[in-house]
């Protein structure tokens, strides 16, 4: 007879787990029928069929043997302040963003003490009591920041590009993703994080969720420089800071970037002049154009400065986010444009790009070293050292 499939037993609890932390419209039909058909006892799996179900989720292949779920160790964790229960676990695809950020993170270390790389100024360069507006000054010293810097761009994305390169040329690393590595079937969920920053003396690093909206991404990205220059590691997700229990460092480094975004003298000033035509709400909306910024991040000012009551704060808010959905699935319709190169440069820092490539070149680091850091494989990685020497 057909010597039949060996099937595994895998205890209850593992699986339970597995399923706590799977998003089961993110996985490709076969693998989720599969992992139902075990949930509900009807069948036990194959070995093959693990394999498969492994791939899919992003669960280790060992961790389906295990009796008890594993305690999952992951150090930024303990930064998050995050209201939504839903998110209590980190989910597959944010251990998978860090575990891959951790792995430049090293390699870029090693490269700058390998290569005699002084360590950027900027980590620490405050502490979390400073003064919000000393700190401001400092941020804007760092970066060569003009106070009204913004005017010099048409909009948040210009913006927002413009600040990375500073930031990057000020030695942080700036990663950017809405997927994990390469894969299009695990986005990025704009509930659970927006950024994160993971300090270190030689390659403090910032990662930014590229679902957000436009001017999230800006906010973000000086909110967690802000968090290098304190010196401590930060998970953040902005739609949380409504709670109204948020340590001091937070307090901080949002006022840093609003501060940035939009300076208080400015604010008040041009405030003053709007409420001589407009009504709040739409002075609002015309102070988010001159700032080249959100309207939630104005509306902040308007609530702090006391020219508006946190009922109306709520309302922009919350309109802000609905618009940004509206947009998204526009563009969702639309269909993804660019450049596939352009798109895949624009996820990485370009001085790691450029020190990765340089030490390849060198022999010093081995290529397939090379595709792991940049999720791309041998012909992927030859086009994209073309495109960036090209100026992409």
């Amino acid at each position: 007879g057909i010597a039949m499939q060996t099937r595994i037993d895998i205890s209850d609890a593992v699986l339970q787990w597995v399923v706590r932390k799977t998003q089961f419209a993110a996985l490709p039909p076969k693998a989720a029928a599969h992992l139902t058909k075990w949930v509900r006892g009807e069948k036990k799996p194959t070995f093959n069929q693990l394999e498969e179900v492994s791939k899919a989720t992003g669960i280790p292949l060992g961790y389906f043997f295990l009796q008890q779920p594993p305690h999952e160790d992951v150090p930024l964790m303990e930064y998050r302040t995050v209201n939504s229960v839903s998110f209590s676990q980190p989910s597959r695809s944010l251990i998978a963003t860090i575990h891959e950020m951790e792995m430049v993170q090293d390699w870029t270390r090693e490269y700058m003490i390998a290569e005699e790389i002084t360590p950027p100024a900027c980590v620490g360069a405050f502490k979390s009591h400073d003064d919000a507006a000393v700190c401001a000054a400092k941020v804007r010293e760092i970066l060569g920041l003009s106070e009204n810097w913004f005017e010099k761009h048409p909009n948040a994305a210009a913006s927002y590009r413009f600040l990375r390169n500073a930031i990057s040329n000020a030695g942080v690393l700036v990663m950017a993703n809405g997927i994990v590595g390469d894969n299009t079937h695990k986005p990025l969920d704009i509930a659970e994080f927006r950024a994160f920053a993971m300090v270190d003396a030689y390659a403090p690093l910032i990662f930014i969720n590229t679902n957000d909206s436009e001017s999230g991404k800006l906010f973000s990205l000086i909110h967690e420089f802000a968090h290098v220059c304190v010196g401590e590691s930060d998970f953040f997700n902005g739609r949380s800071s409504g709670a109204e229990t948020v340590r001091p460092v937070e307090v901080l480094c949002n006022a840093v970037a609003a501060e940035i975004l939009v300076p208080q003298n400015l604010f008040l000033a041009k405030w003053n002049e709007c409420m001589q035509n407009y009504d709040k709400e739409i002075a609002i909306r015309v102070l988010s154009g001159f700032f080249r910024c959100g309207t939630t991040v104005i509306a902040r000012r308007a609530l702090d400065n006391r020219k508006i009551s946190r009922e109306v704060y709520r309302k922009i808010a919350k309109a802000a986010i609905e618009q940004y959905n509206k947009e998204k699935q526009r563009n969702k319709e639309k269909g993804s444009g660019g450049d596939f190169y352009r798109t895949k440069l624009s996820k990485m820092d370009k001085r790691f790009f450029a020190m990765l490539t340089n030490s390849v070149l060198e022999g010093r680091t081995q290529y397939t070293d090379a595709f792991r850091l940049t999720s791309t494989n041998r012909a992927t990685y030859e086009k994209l050292v073309g495109a960036q020497k090209g100026g992409v």
